[in-house]
């Protein structure tokens, strides 16, 4: 009994570090930030990112060079098999102006702040976290509705398709509405990709829609498609 309880933690834990890493919804590249903090600083900054892709996140000890976000959590690589996932929380919000400055070392913070120009969305964590966890309410709820239609769709009759019907139109909607929360979102991050420093240099910090926002989207077209079949059995049997 005492260990039933931290395997199961662990492979929750597993679980959702497995779908940050395949199925990203967002990715932010900070790879070439470096460049842009030694042209407006005008010196190097050594220790500015890390080689050690075992070191905590979130204490300061170095940028990694890209940093994904799922539904549960957030990844961060020195390379594309080199790194580790934060802690997988539920109804995770996406701070990525946060979580770049926990691991930026504190001699570069403040210009970090500086360079990353108040204009752009993704400086403020609180409006994109807004954004976000209400976004991911709408996608579980709808995860759940469309799992108890095709359960309660199984017994074929006038209620149960009538019940299947409006949680597969109810599913699509919040869906819809997620999706489109989603995409709004990392499209206003996205506006620190124009930043430049110097007149011309790209700030260096690129934000981009993973594979986890499409998967979205095609679960949501899906079960639009779904809607079909439902509503056509309720009505037939209605009918009777």
């Amino acid at each position: 009994m005492s260990t039933a309880q931290p395997n199961n933690d662990a492979a929750l834990f597993a679980l959702c570090t497995a779908l940050t890493t395949r199925y990203p919804k967002v990715q932010v590249n900070v790879t070439n930030y470096g460049v842009a903090l030694n042209a407006a600083t005008g010196v190097t900054s050594p220790g500015l990112y890390t080689d050690n892709a075992s070191v905590p996140l979130g204490d300061e000890l170095g940028l990694r060079n890209i940093y994904s976000w799922g539904l549960y959590g957030y990844c961060a690589y020195l390379n594309e098999t080199a790194g580790q996932c934060g802690n997988q929380t539920f109804a995770n919000e996406f701070r990525p102006m946060d979580v770049l400055l926990s691991d930026t070392p504190e001699a570069y913070s403040i210009q970090t702040r500086t360079l990353v120009p108040n204009a752009t969305a993704f400086k403020n964590s609180s409006y994109l976290a807004g954004l976000t966890k209400p976004a991911f309410w709408l996608v579980f709820v709808a995860t759940l509705c469309a799992g108890g239609a095709l359960l309660i769709g199984i017994v074929k009759n006038k209620w149960t398709f009538i019940i299947s019907s409006f949680l597969s139109i109810v599913g699509t909607i919040f869906l819809l509405i997620g999706a489109s929360i989603y995409t709004a979102a990392i499209d206003k991050a996205k506006t620190v990709n124009q930043a430049v420093v110097r007149g011309s240099v790209p700030l260096g910090i690129e934000v981009s829609a993973g594979s986890g926002l499409w998967l979205i989207w095609a679960a949501f077209v899906t079960l639009l498609l779904s809607t079909a079949p439902y509503t056509i059995s309720c009505w037939a049997f209605l009918k009777r």
